[in-house]
């Protein structure tokens, strides 16, 4: 295998393994809420149970909704923050890779000549080619004139019987029968 392609492979690996890292985090984060929430749920849910009556309004209703509230806002809070902390950690260890890590090995010459020379053989300007004289677009041809006709086929039409319409004092008649 070459240096580059080792390169590659090393660099895929460790993004990949960093995605893994930050996923896992982040899913180990979001799953621990979840839990939190929950038990917080079935605590509240345990407590308005053993209430004698939630639905009259007293005071110690009042302060339990007040510590649910301030209780979710913890677990919100909490996961903000190792959420902050796990994406700039990452972040912190991607930065520090990058420069302690040199982008590119040491190219061998011939390589490097190759590359330089076909560079420069890019930006040469290209040599002036004659061009061939533009050829004129082909005329559409007109249109055949329609000959003159010097006789005319008359057509003689049946009069037309008329049909009584719905509403009339005649009715319409009905279609003749087809024989089999």
């Amino acid at each position: 295998m070459s240096s580059i392609t080792e390169q590659f492979s090393a660099a895929t690996k460790s993004q990949l393994e960093a995605q893994f890292k930050i996923f896992n985090t982040f899913a180990s984060t979001a799953v621990d809420s979840a839990q939190k929430v929950i038990a917080l749920n079935i605590s509240t849910a345990k407590q308005l149970l053993a209430s004698k009556d939630p639905s009259v309004p007293h005071q110690g209703n009042f302060d339990s909704l007040l510590a649910y509230g301030r209780e979710l806002y913890s677990i919100a809070s909490t996961a903000q923050n190792a959420l902050l902390q796990s994406a700039q950690g990452t972040f912190k260890q991607v930065t520090d890779l990058a420069a302690t890590k040199p982008t590119v090995a040491a190219v061998p010459p011939a390589l490097s000549a190759a590359v330089s020379a076909a560079v420069a053989a890019a930006n040469e300007p290209v040599a002036s080619v004659p061009l061939a004289p533009a050829k004129a677009p082909k005329a559409k041809p007109a249109a055949a004139p329609i000959p003159a006709q010097e006789e005319f086929v008359e057509v003689k039409v049946a009069a037309a019987k008329p049909i009584a319409l719905a509403g009339t004092s005649k009715p319409a008649k009905s279609a003749p029968k087809a024989k089999k």
